[in-house]
């Protein structure tokens, strides 16, 4: 008979055991994913309401045991510190995008600046052959109305020795 009680005793204080280790798990369990609930909130929130969150995330914090919070805490730890990889990466994503973008500028500001200092170099010439023959027809416009005078004082001058030749 008291090998039967003993027996029973065990049994039943194996059953306690496990039912308790059993709400411990589950418990546990529910307050990870509650814990993991409330880092992504706070980390998804705006900057005020954030400051409000970790503020009541820090009240809970206190009022838990010391296995608890300091699971709480370094599961806070790793989950701010891939949220902030997975931010430091996007900032570099997007530093190598802006340095592709001002560089395609650049290219491009310098390909603009090519094409204008062609396009000027073009008007210049085409500028200056006009000069050129605006100056070549100045130039003949001159002979001609050197020779014009030419011819007109040598018509002169023969008048003249035909009047003077006249006269004596």
């Amino acid at each position: 008979m008291n090998f039967a009680k003993i027996t029973l005793s065990v049994a039943l204080l194996g059953a306690l055991t496990l039912g308790m280790a059993d709400d411990t798990a589950t418990q546990s369990s529910n307050t990870n994913s509650g814990i993991d609930a409330q880092i992504t909130k706070i980390q998804n929130a705006p900057a005020q309401e954030r400051v409000q969150l970790m503020n009541q995330f820090k009240e809970q914090l206190a009022n838990m045991n010391v296995q608890e919070r300091t699971d709480a805490i370094a599961q806070m730890q790793e989950k701010m510190q891939g949220h902030a990889q997975e931010n430091m990466q996007a900032g570099q994503d997007m530093g190598e995008t802006m340095h592709k973008n001002a560089q395609d500028t650049k290219n491009h500001a310098q390909d603009m600046i090519q094409e204008h200092q062609a396009h000027a170099m073009q008007h210049m010439d085409q500028a200056q052959r006009t000069n050129q023959m605006q100056a070549g027809d100045h130039m003949n416009y001159m002979d001609h109305m050197e020779h014009q005078n030419d011819q007109t004082q040598h018509q002169n001058d023969q008048t003249q020795q035909n009047n003077f030749g006249s006269r004596h």
